[in-house]
């Protein structure tokens, strides 16, 4: 779409976050955005980056803002349902092109919003699950379950305590730790994963599931594998796909603006340290490839 000037202004209701909207009067595509573990700072930037391309955006604080849950825990699904909505009804807005983009854990909500609403017609999933994973806590920790709808607690993955243990004795040695050996791990319990499994048949549009070859947080590779076999296998009628960005770690996406912008690890608790995988000269390569993908995907 061509860019257009754009404002970006605070939401409280229906849902917390920001709206950016080109300023003209015609109707636009729309991208609703949801941030990983992080918060919704990389949310609100990406939203802002894809209002300067023309599409009306809004990025949306699904945990840690004032009405919704503190940490990722039981985060009803309503609140990504509702900012759907209200984004939908613009008069600005084509509602037969609005799609959800999800980073992470953001990716696991994007699929699960899309999954609940028919008002999503695409999906852009990065990084992320297909079912859902267990919550995580006050500094990360796993606890209960990441996501509720109409006040019951949805079906999650548990963690696997023996990798989980392993995880804490590297940190505390001081060593750079990724998350994937846990979380595959716990993935072996596949009635479990069954059990958590989002019905993605019921998305009213296509999925582009990106995933990071080099990502040590999951192996968003593999989860992206299973959600593109689920699809298949509920005979899911819109053209579905993956594109793998190998050599790429999990948070390639964030260096979009180049190898500066690149993050592979960060401090996490005393001495101990995050590992994303990959390398600023990946990540970079992969995120300027995944924008091309996504304005392709979004502009069909």
């Amino acid at each position: 779409p061509e860019a257009a000037p754009q404002l970006c202004d605070p939401v409280d209701a229906p849902y917390p976050g920001i709206l950016c909207a080109p300023h003209d009067h015609v109707r636009h595509a729309a991208v609703i955005v949801f941030g990983g573990y992080g918060g919704d700072g990389e949310a609100r930037r990406f939203a802002r980056e894809l209002a300067a391309r023309g599409y009306v955006t809004a990025a949306v604080s699904y945990f840690g803002a004032p009405g919704t849950p503190h940490t990722l825990v039981d985060v009803p699904v309503e609140i990504g349902v509702a900012a759907v909505a209200a984004v939908a009804a613009r008069d600005d807005v084509d509602p037969a092109r609005v799609a959800v983009l999800g980073s992470s854990k953001g990716g696991e909500y994007a699929l699960l919003v899309a999954a609940t609403t028919p008002a999503v017609k695409a999906v852009i999933a990065n990084v992320p699950s297909p079912f859902a994973w267990y919550g995580l806590g006050p500094r990360g920790a796993p606890t209960g379950c990441s996501w509720s709808r109409a006040g019951q607690t949805l079906p999650c993955v548990p963690p696997d305590a023996a990798a989980g243990r392993e995880i804490w004795r590297e940190m505390n040695a001081g060593r750079p730790v990724g998350f994937r050996a846990a979380y595959e791990a716990a993935r072996r319990d596949r009635g479990a994963v069954e059990r958590a499994f989002f019905p993605l048949e019921r998305i009213a549009g296509p999925v582009l599931c990106l995933a990071a070859g080099d990502d040590q947080v999951w192996d968003s590779s593999a989860q992206c594998e299973l959600a593109l076999a689920y699809l298949r296998a509920h005979h899911h009628k819109f053209p579905d796909r993956i594109a793998v960005f190998p050599g790429a770690g999990h948070l390639y996406l964030m260096a979009r603006a180049g190898r500066s912008a690149a993050l592979n690890s960060a401090p996490m608790g005393g001495d101990g340290r995050m590992a994303f995988g990959g390398t600023p000269q990946s990540d970079a390569s992969a995120a300027s490839t995944a924008m091309t993908a996504i304005d392709g995907f979004l502009s069909r």
